[in-house]
């Protein structure tokens, strides 16, 4: 699967915080999951895995314990959750799977080169890296309603703003935006190359590019911070810090195995600390934050 997008040079300097950082977070708990574990969502007191090399699925309750291993099919990866069923990707079988939450039951969705997922507008979108569209997806159905041609290696998708936001790998500068009513679909110019993963976080886009990460007005697209962090930025969500009680934004880095914080305020970068091998995906879920070691076999829990 194509994580790794290319690198590019340095473009601003963001000063690091001068105040004291709050101390690293523990690392609370390791739990085993099989080779590769990819994407995480998370939804109704539950922690949805989707794990590479496996191709299982699996389920965690609160407490941090697997209640659940879902056979799919190698190349589970990145997953949507809704209370009736969970959305999985599998990039090189050119398919999505349902899964029913109640009876198990599994259908598949032929979308090419799926590489991200997300629930949105009631209904389910997907990127295809391979072939430049999105895939708009009747939930009920199960029926593709809607392909919408974006061009420029699509990746990441979130929800944000009212919009449904494509991030693109390669050497595209830009992000999409698409109006879930009508497929209309924006381009936004950020300069920056490959600004691959959007994520919504505290109703704004972060959006991490091969070096750094992005802070972006989810309905103007004005590019508020660019923060320079080199390595290999994966993914970006929001957890609670201990600076004054001010959250924080957690950016993981797969390449050195790192989560670097960030005060969404200023754009200073307050520290960074050791994950897990090729830390990728990040979720917060029962008040700790979890963090897929991609180039592992394992989630880890780290608590405040």
């Amino acid at each position: 699967m194509r994580f790794a997008l290319a690198l590019v040079a340095l473009v601003l300097v963001v000063p690091i915080a001068a105040a004291k950082p709050p101390p690293p977070p523990t690392e609370a708990a390791v739990v085993a999951t099989g080779r590769a574990p990819c994407g995480l969502a998370t939804h109704g007191g539950e922690l949805w895995i989707g794990v590479y090399e496996t191709g299982t699925v699996l389920r965690l309750d609160r407490a941090g314990r697997v209640r659940q291993r879902i056979r799919v099919g190698p190349w589970a990866c990145r997953l949507a959750v809704a209370d009736d069923a969970a959305w999985v990707t599998r990039d090189r079988a050119n398919a999505v799977v349902r899964i029913d939450r109640r009876s198990g039951r599994q259908r598949t969705v032929r979308v090419p080169s799926p590489f991200d997922v997300v629930r949105a507008a009631e209904a389910i979108w997907v990127t295809s890296f391979d072939a430049g569209t999105v895939t708009r997806i009747d939930p009920r159905t199960l029926r593709p309603t809607r392909v919408i041609r974006v061009g420029g290696s699509p990746a990441g998708i979130t929800s944000c703003g009212g919009y449904v936001w494509v991030g693109h790998g390669r050497d595209a500068t830009w992000l999409t935006s698409i109006d879930p009513r009508t497929g209309q679909a924006r381009r936004v110019d950020v300069v920056v190359p490959s600004p691959g993963w959007p994520r919504c976080v505290r109703g704004e886009l972060w959006v991490t590019t091969p070096d750094a990460v992005l802070r972006v007005a989810p309905r103007s697209g004005e590019l508020r911070f660019h923060v320079p962090l080199g390595g290999t930025p994966a993914e970006a969500a929001v957890a609670q810090g201990a600076i004054d009680g001010h959250w924080l934004i957690w950016v993981t880095d797969k390449e050195r195995s790192l989560v670097h914080r960030i005060d969404p305020a200023t754009g200073n970068v307050f520290d960074s600390f050791p994950a897990g091998p090729g830390a990728y995906s990040l979720a917060r879920f029962a008040g700790s934050m979890w963090i897929t070691s991609f180039a592992g076999s394992d989630v880890r829990r780290y608590d405040p």
